[in-house]
């Protein structure tokens, strides 16, 4: 924050659910407050937007004392089958309850090593994010095979694909205005989570994606989206404030890559096979994070047998909502490419690569 700017006020959003979202939002939320400098008292507000069994009683008691307050809404959502819908139904819920000049998402399967600057939002800009890399679905132009789906993606907010602005990637490349969602902060008056929620319905609605990768990558096709339809003032944040750990990535086990890194996004990381790799990472360039981390062990599920019970019978009945809209769209869960055109596949490593999903 420059001198002589208002003191930034931020909520903190996350989504909550019962499963594994539980444990990743405790610990993500803990190293918020241990290690996030001026904004470690941030407000944090948990939002659970669609039916689930109720929390356990000890994730209810640590979300106490780590000050997160938990919101239960049941807003009327066609597409609660799809769970990255959960993010625009919360964004847009809290927006109107906070006073904050801030609203930050932040996914659950993240860390914080330091201070983030990814939640210091100059009175300049309006919206924060990052581009870590091309994602499944990026594109880096007209020969790419992801382009046809950008062209539809820009009529959406009535542009041409090369209306969109580019942006330049973590890993090296240039694409079509295309953030990843892990990590986003925003000016509340703008009223950005309400747009979002209704570019991310229009976009379902419309039924622009013709593969399951595009489907499910579509909230944050979209988030560029909306910024641009509002015109906001947009800022990119550094990729060490939302850096990649994870098993598809295996580079970036490197200490040096992390020395830096303010916002680890672990993915898998935290699973049983990939912990031992992932503490050894961290150990030399942030040993408070390790030495607070390593006593917790892996993320594991809360285990109780009824919770799992029902999100298994929820998991199924909307995996056949959503197999309906497919179905209707003209295309499988299993579709690689689009009808008449090379577009990118869609295998189950790429679509793993958004780590926790509720």
């Amino acid at each position: 924050m420059n001198q002589g700017e208002p003191r930034i006020s931020v909520t903190v959003v996350v989504c909550i659910e019962s499963g594994i979202l539980e444990p990743l939002t405790l610990r993500m939320v803990g190293s918020l407050r241990a290690f996030g400098g001026r904004f470690a008292s941030a407000d944090v507000v948990a939002v659970t937007p669609r039916l689930s069994p109720p929390l356990s009683g000890e994730t209810r008691r640590q979300m106490a004392a780590l000050g997160i307050r938990h919101l239960v809404i049941r807003p009327r959502n066609p597409y609660a089958w799809h769970h990255y819908t959960n993010k625009v139904e919360a964004l847009a819920a809290v927006e109107q309850q906070v006073a904050t000049n801030v609203v930050a998402w932040l996914d659950s399967d993240i860390i914080f090593t330091r201070e983030p600057r990814c939640l210091d939002l100059p009175s300049s800009v309006d919206f924060a994010a990052s581009a870590p890399d091309t994602g499944v679905i990026g594109s880096v132009g007209g020969s790419d095979p992801n382009d046809r789906f950008w062209g539809r993606a820009a009529a959406l907010i009535g542009k041409t694909v090369d209306e969109l602005p580019w942006l330049d990637t973590g890993d090296g490349h240039r694409i079509r205005f295309y953030w990843n969602s892990g990590v986003f902060a925003y000016r509340r008056r703008t009223g950005f989570g309400t747009q979002y929620r209704s570019d991310m319905r229009a976009f379902l609605d419309g039924r622009v994606a013709r593969t399951h990768s595009q489907v499910h990558y579509a909230d944050q096709v979209v988030l560029g989206l909306t910024v641009l339809r509002l015109g906001l003032s947009w800022r990119q944040l550094d990729a060490s404030e939302n850096f990649p750990l994870c098993s598809w990535l295996p580079g970036n086990y490197d200490p040096a890559k992390v020395a830096d890194v303010g916002v680890l996004h672990f993915h898998d990381s935290m699973s049983g096979g990939l912990w031992g790799r992932f503490l050894g990472t961290i150990a030399p360039v942030h040993p408070s994070v390790y030495h607070w981390l390593s006593p917790m062990g892996p993320v594991t599920v809360p285990r109780a047998r009824l919770a799992r019970a029902v999100r298994e019978l929820l998991r199924a009945s909307r995996g056949l909502r959503r197999k309906l809209y497919y179905s209707r769209s003209d295309f499988g869960k299993h579709t690689r490419i689009e009808s008449g055109s090379a577009a990118a596949s869609d295998d189950g490593a790429s679509v793993a690569s958004r780590g926790a999903e509720p």
